[in-house]
C-alpha cells in the first residue's frame, strides 16, 4: 500500500507538468528516450533505423523465504543438502529499430548471458564451498510497435507486440555433466507471447511515461516444464539538466510466477531450492535513477548514452531463493 501511495503521489506530480507543453512529442532531446533498462519506449519516423548496446549486471546474495530473511545454516539444517549463496547475472543485449511506416516500427534484441552461482553444500559432517557457471545465447525477441494514438500536447501512446524464439540453453550442466537448477538456465524453452502498452508525454523540462506489459508462455518445453507466466509495470519521470543532458527516476514492479511441471532431469525430490519448481518466481518492486547524454554536435548527432542504478524496494519470493541486490544498466544508442 505505501508503494502505492509513493506511485500514485508521483504520478500526480509527472502528469501536472504537461499543461506548459503545446508541441508533439520529440524524440530530439536528452530525455526523448525513457531510462536505458526501458524496452521499446519510443518509436520511429518512416525510413529511420536505431541500434543499440545495453550491458547490465545484476547480484544477488542471502536468502529469502517469502519476505524474511533467513540463513544458509539454517537451510542446511534440515534435509537441503545445498543452498545458494551469492549469484552475478551479467547480460549483454543487442539491438535494432526499423520503422516501415510512421505507424509501425520493428524491433529485435539479442541477448548473450554470463551466470555464476556460488553454492554451500552439505556433507553431513562439514560444508563445502561449490560455484558453477553458464554462459551462451538468451532468448531472440522480435517486437513490432503500433501508434495508437498522439496528441499535439505531447502525448502518445503505442502498443507492442513481442515473441520471444527459444533460442537460450535449457541443458546447461556443470563439469561433473549435472543440469544446473532453473536460475542458470539460458532461455525459456517455449514460445513467448510479450504484449505492451506505453504512454509517453512531455512539457517543456520534463518527460514521463508508463509501461504495462507481460510475458504469456506458450506451450510446454521440450524438458516438460513452462516457466511462469510475467507482469511488469513501470513508471519514470525525467527532467532536462542541460539541452544534452538528462536525469531520471523510476518505479518498477515485477511478477513471475512459479514453474509448472519439472524440468526431466530434475524431476526427482532434489535437496536444494535452486533445483525445486516451487522456489522459483518471485514479485520484485525497485527504484531506479539514470542519466541520459544525447550528444548535439554535428559529428556525433543521433548518438545517446545511458545508465541506470536500481534498487529493491520490496520483493517476495515463491520458496527460499537468493536476495535481489542493486542492477546497473549502462547502454548506448545511435539512431539515424
Amino acid at each position: 500500500m505505501k508503494l502505492f501511495t509513493a506511485i500514485t503521489l508521483i504520478s500526480i506530480s509527472l502528469f501536472s507538468f504537461s499543461t506548459a507543453h503545446e508541441t508533439p512529442w520529440t524524440a530530439a532531446r536528452p530525455d526523448g528516450h525513457a531510462p536505458i533498462s526501458v524496452m521499446g519506449d519510443h518509436m520511429h519516423k518512416r525510413g529511420e533505423w536505431m541500434v543499440s548496446y545495453r550491458y547490465m549486471n545484476m547480484d544477488m546474495e542471502g536468502l529469502l523465504r517469502g519476505s524474511t530473511s533467513v540463513t544458509a545454516a539454517s537451510q542446511l539444517a534440515g534435509t537441503t543438502s545445498m543452498i545458494p549463496t551469492e549469484m552475478s547475472m551479467n547480460m549483454h543485449m543487442l539491438g535494432a529499430m526499423y520503422a516501415i511506416s510512421d505507424q509501425w516500427t520493428l524491433m529485435g534484441t539479442f541477448k548473450y548471458l554470463d551466470n555464476e552461482m556460488s553454492m554451500l553444500m552439505s556433507t553431513g559432517m562439514m560444508t563445502m564451498p561449490a560455484k558453477v557457471n553458464s554462459s551462451g545465447m538468451g532468448d531472440l525477441k522480435l517486437t513490432a510497435l503500433y501508434d495508437l494514438a498522439r496528441w499535439n500536447g505531447g502525448h502518445r501512446i503505442h502498443l507492442h507486440f513481442g515473441l520471444g524464439i527459444p533460442t537460450g540453453s535449457i541443458n546447461e550442466k556443470n563439469d561433473s555433466e549435472e543440469t544446473l537448477g532453473y536460475g542458470m538456465q539460458l532461455g525459456s524453452g517455449t514460445w513467448d507471447f510479450h504484449p505492451a502498452i506505453t504512454y509517453l508525454g512531455q512539457s517543456m523540462d520534463y518527460s514521463y511515461g508508463a509501461q504495462l506489459g507481460g510475458i504469456l508462455r506458450v506451450g510446454e518445453n521440450d524438458q516438460g516444464y513452462v516457466l511462469g507466466n510475467g507482469f511488469d509495470a513501470t513508471l519514470w519521470g525525467a527532467r532536462k539538466i542541460t539541452e544534452a543532458l538528462s536525469s531520471s527516476v523510476r518505479f518498477e514492479f515485477s511478477s513471475r510466477g512459479k514453474i509448472d511441471g519439472g524440468h526431466k532431469e530434475l524431476s526427482m525430490v532434489h535437496a536444494s531450492p535452486v533445483k525445486q519448481p516451487e522456489s522459483q518466481g518471485r514479485d520484485l518492486a525497485t527504484l531506479g535513477l539514470g542519466l541520459n547524454y544525447y550528444f548535439r554536435d554535428a559529428g556525433l548527432q543521433g548518438h545517446r548514452l545511458a545508465v541506470e542504478w536500481e534498487t529493491p524496494i520490496d520483493q517476495k519470493v515463491n520458496g527460499v531463493q537468493l536476495e535481489t541486490g542493486p542492477i546497473w544498466t549502462l547502454g548506448w544508442q545511435y539512431a539515424w
